[in-house]
């Protein structure tokens, strides 16, 4: 492999080779490049915010449900749109940063080219790439291959980010505090199951708003936590 990137002309069969490393190394989420009628494509759901659309109120409004009927007691319309956001962001940087990771492979999927299903619980369980819909590249430089592969993720959550939850007071500190620490965090995670030591979990500038529910504290990353953050 040189020090170029490299595109694979067999890339359809490289992307399914890169689905099936991922999914293997993911404890539980898993990674195929089959859809079914459940899977949300992300192009879809850009498409509507384009449109001027909230494609993503109704998982919010299904997981306050969620939330209050398990927690019986009324919950904060910002808990659920904190999740949802992080959930959103986990589904692009998932499959790109393990691939970098573990790879080194940089992969560009289309909107159309990265889908998601819903577990019961409403978060995603299933992640799904299109081989036809997302190009690869061997890259033998690791920062390189990161910082390509960040650059990826970053095209693909930000419009939907930036046009999140207009219904939900939500400032940009923790908006885009959630896109840097899924990113963060799923590298960090990837690390882990490249056999890398990762240390301690570093706090985070984003907050889920967990401890608003009934019985849940925050957790050890919280930044209300008053522990001084960490490097990324």
């Amino acid at each position: 492999m040189s020090g170029q990137p490299e595109h694979d002309s067999a890339h359809p069969d490289v992307v399914r080779r890169v689905a099936d490393l991922v999914d293997r190394a993911l404890p539980f989420t898993s990674v195929g490049t089959g859809s079914s009628p459940a899977t949300v494509w992300c192009g879809d759901v850009v498409a509507h915010v384009r449109a001027g659309a909230d494609p993503l109120e109704p998982w919010r409004a299904a997981l306050r449900t969620q939330m209050e009927q398990r927690h019986a007691a009324p919950v904060p319309s910002h808990v659920p749109a904190a999740f949802v956001l992080q959930w959103w962001c986990e589904v692009v940087a998932t499959p790109i940063a393990y691939a970098a990771v573990l790879g080194p492979w940089v992969l560009t999927p289309s909107g159309a080219g990265l889908g998601f299903e819903l577990a019961a619980g409403l978060h995603p369980a299933r992640l799904v790439l299109d081989p036809a819909a997302v190009g690869v590249e061997a890259d033998a430089d690791p920062r390189r291959c990161l910082e390509r592969a960040r650059a990826a993720y970053l095209g693909l959550v930000s419009e939907v980010v930036t046009g999140f939850a207009p219904d939900v007071r939500m400032g940009s500190r923790q908006r885009w505090g959630v896109v840097e620490d899924l990113w963060s965090g799923t590298v960090r995670r990837a690390r882990g199951a490249a056999g890398e030591s990762v240390g301690t979990e570093p706090t985070r500038v984003s907050c889920c708003f967990i401890y608003a529910l009934p019985g849940m504290r925050e957790c050890a990353a919280c930044p209300r936590s008053g522990r001084p953050r960490g490097r990324h």
